[in-house]
């Protein structure tokens, strides 16, 4: 695996669509093909059937939200399958009034790709430790008002400062951590696996499926706040995040990230989750629960694939062929592939 610490050559090359917002449109509007983009949604679907398409999936894959952008423009965008399904770990399936279906904006366990995102809030800051161990960084010896704010928590602190800097700006609405491990509405939030049954009694005493909760259980004792986990969204907020990394930094008329920051927090140049498209100017993140996205930077383009690996139990199917099909299909949108 190899960790991207730095993308200040990466973020520096030019954009054409430099703050540019999303928005819905053809994929020829932007020079793609539109047939790939059905061919894709077929393949994509047919994982749905169990089978054994590779040595790590043996079950199907499901379910999955895709959505694709060039240059600004949201090319394809699905959903197949449900988000609730089983009623315990062994796969008995819900009675079919009680599952929920996908859709666009159902909200997933984004796993470890929220540390892409903290990430991207932490190197907002202007200073860099050097300038504060030096202090260099310029800051008056007794501010006013004081540099500091009091909260209940440093949980607390971390989600209003995520929300003030990065999600609110950006109009990422329905990206959030569940602070406090609370009971949620989960009628838009795709279940996860039934931890006590699979991994034992030591795990977290919560309802079963986990469910609106942070499925990471370190995540979890940090009351749902952590930098590795514990972030929910959806496939159109991360979307936005992507076409803000690709417009180097700047979303509409809001500017989240300076184009010669530091891009920790990505991986580089991988097959599993960006197939065909992979590049060393092609950087990603996946999680646990089978989320991940990629940015492509030479074409300008991103991918998001939701996906719910851990539901009913952590040794479901790897999503990764259908991760590995997304890169396909888009290549070969864009006239290019075998």
């Amino acid at each position: 695996m190899i960790i991207l610490d730095l993308i200040v050559s990466v973020l520096a090359l030019s954009c054409n669509s430099y703050g540019r917002v999303l928005e819905y449109g053809t994929p020829e509007s932007v020079g793609l093909l539109s047939w790939p983009f059905v061919q894709l949604e077929k393949n994509i679907s047919a994982y749905l059937i169990p089978a054994n398409y590779s040595s790590a999936t043996c079950n199907e894959i499901h379910p999955i939200i895709s959505r694709s952008g060039r240059d600004g423009t949201i090319v394809s965008h699905f959903a197949v399958r449900e988000v609730v399904k089983y009623a315990n770990d062994n796969d008995s399936e819900f009675e079919n009034v009680k599952k929920i279906s996908a859709k666009l904006d159902t909200i997933y366990d984004m796993a470890s790709v929220a540390v892409a995102s903290m990430v991207v809030n932490i190197f907002q800051e202007e200073n860099s430790v050097s300038q504060l161990l030096t202090h260099t960084a310029g800051f008056d010896a007794d501010p006013a008002p004081p540099l500091w704010t009091e909260y209940t928590s440093y949980s607390a602190r971390r989600q209003a400062i995520i929300k003030q800097d990065f999600t609110g700006p950006l109009g990422m609405t329905d990206t959030f951590f569940n602070r406090g491990n609370l009971a949620l509405d989960t009628s838009r939030i795709a279940a996860t696996d039934f931890q006590i049954a699979v991994q034992g009694t030591s795990e977290p005493q919560r309802p079963q499926p986990v469910w609106g909760t942070v499925h990471d259980e370190n995540a979890w004792s940090l009351d749902g706040v952590s930098g590795h986990a514990g972030v929910f969204s959806t496939s159109m907020n991360l979307g936005i995040f992507c076409q803000m990394i690709l417009n180097n930094g700047k979303y509409g008329n809001v500017r989240i990230l300076e184009s010669q920051s530091h891009g920790l927090g990505f991986e580089l140049n991988q097959y599993y989750f960006s197939g065909p498209m992979q590049s060393l100017q092609t950087v990603g993140h996946t999680g646990f629960t089978g989320t991940s996205m990629v940015i492509d930077r030479p074409s300008n383009t991103f991918m998001v694939l939701l996906t719910n690996r851990v539901h009913p139990r952590r040794t479901w199917s790897s999503p990764n062929i259908a991760r590995e099909m997304v890169g396909y299909w888009v290549k070969k949108a864009m006239g290019l592939g075998e």
